[in-house]
């Protein structure tokens, strides 16, 4: 017996629902939904990259009371943290990019006087700065340390961007003293030199100590300590150790120095001795408090113009770095020689110290430089690499200071 098929009744009801979807309505449906999106980000579209910058709601509102043009010129640059502050303090919407970006580099100026600033600045000098050749970067790159009177200057004298630019990135920079810097530089032939000397003019001694400076990076083994440049009283290094290996003289009270002087000191004792030279430690680290005292004998012995050139002021003397380091020698110590400059001990080191990080630092011919008299006793460590600059170009330290640029921090 044959059966029928049943009817699949869902089927044809979902084909009937199928059919009879309008698609036409939908596609309008869609049409008018699009059309009131494009009109609302049409009339919206300034708020929306406003948005989009990260300008809050209520900076959005204070900027779309502005003029169509103000509100494009405002779109054209990055946000502006400040725009409020802008937009309350000036009508010049051109310069309120140029506000925000000076506030970022004097943030320590109210807003009001960053207004008036940028405005005098890019109204009165920068169009003469811009017919001296000066671009809009070189000129921003002046204004983190530039003042007004600084661009005069340079407009009043004629300086362009290239007589200035090898002087700028020297430590204490000063755009008013460029008559000072190019006429050291036509004798040094130093840059570094010419800005420095100018600033620190007691750099050498003939010149007279017109400010004392507190060094600030006592640790650093190529500062430049003397009157002018000078350790607080409380410093003492961290690392001060004697040697197992130098011998130290009768009379010596003071033997440490600082571990890599001592290392680099005993290796130099171990290398002179091969050759039949003995070295001696004399005298070494001396606290404030004891530099006091051996410039108060000096001054009690001598009168005041020998005794300042012949022992340094409390504070400017080299051996309160733990770096600095009088020798004397075995023969001398026996008295078969008067004076370590008479010995083949101080030959020797004078002409083989730099190989170990040593300098000698006070010679006769440059005491108008040092501010100290002859000493050939008196060694300082400075590392191989400062020594061997210093001995090849025949500097003193203070020279290679201003020709490297090696100016102590200064507090």
């Amino acid at each position: 017996m044959a059966f029928r098929r049943k009817r699949n009744y869902y089927s044809s009801y979902s084909s009937r629902r199928r059919s009879n979807i309008r698609w036409e309505k939908i596609l309008i449906v869609v049409v008018v939904v699009a059309l009131v999106i494009g009109i609302a980000v049409w009339f919206n579209f300034s708020r929306i990259r406003l948005l989009m910058k990260g300008y809050s709601f209520s900076q959005q509102n204070d900027i779309l009371d502005l003029a169509s043009d103000d509100v494009k010129e405002i779109l054209s640059h990055d946000k502006m943290d400040n725009i409020e502050e802008w937009i309350e303090l000036s009508e010049t919407v051109t310069y309120y990019d140029e506000y925000q970006e000076y506030y970022s580099l004097h943030s320590e100026l109210e807003t009001s006087e960053v207004v008036s600033t940028v405005d005098n600045i890019f109204t009165n000098y920068y169009p003469k700065l811009a017919a001296l050749g000066y671009t809009e970067d070189q000129v921003w790159e002046m204004l983190g340390a530039a003042s007004v009177n600084d661009l005069q200057y340079l407009i009043t004298n004629d300086y362009t961007y290239s007589d200035i630019q090898p002087y700028m990135d020297i430590q204490v920079f000063d755009y008013q003293c460029m008559e000072e810097y190019e006429e050291v530089y036509a004798e040094t032939q130093s840059y570094n030199y010419a800005v420095l000397i100018t600033a620190y003019p007691f750099i050498i001694s003939t010149n007279d100590v017109d400010a004392v400076y507190t060094i600030a990076n006592p640790d650093d083994y190529t500062i430049l300590v003397k009157e002018g440049f000078q350790l607080d009283s409380s410093y003492e290094p961290d690392d001060l150790v004697g040697s197992t290996v130098v011998p130290v003289a009768p009379d010596c009270e003071n033997s440490k120095l600082r571990a890599d002087a001592i290392a680099a000191l005993e290796e130099m004792y171990n290398d002179a001795s091969t050759l039949g030279y003995n070295l001696v430690i004399n005298s070494a680290y001396r606290s404030y408090e004891e530099q006091q005292e051996t410039y108060d004998e000096y001054f009690a012995k001598y009168d005041e113009v020998t005794a300042a050139s012949l022992v340094a002021k409390p504070g400017s003397s080299e051996h309160q770095t733990g770096l600095g380091v009088d020798l004397t020698s075995q023969s001398v110590i026996s008295g078969e020689r008067l004076v370590f400059g008479d010995t083949e001990e101080y030959q020797w080191c004078k002409e083989n110290s730099y190989k170990y990080g040593y300098i000698l630092r006070f010679e006769e011919d440059k005491a108008d430089i040092t501010g100290i008299g002859k000493e050939p006793w008196h060694f300082r460590y400075v590392g191989v690499e400062i020594a061997t600059t210093i001995y090849e170009n025949g500097w003193t330290l203070e020279e290679c200071c201003l020709y490297t640029g090696t100016i102590p921090e200064l507090s």
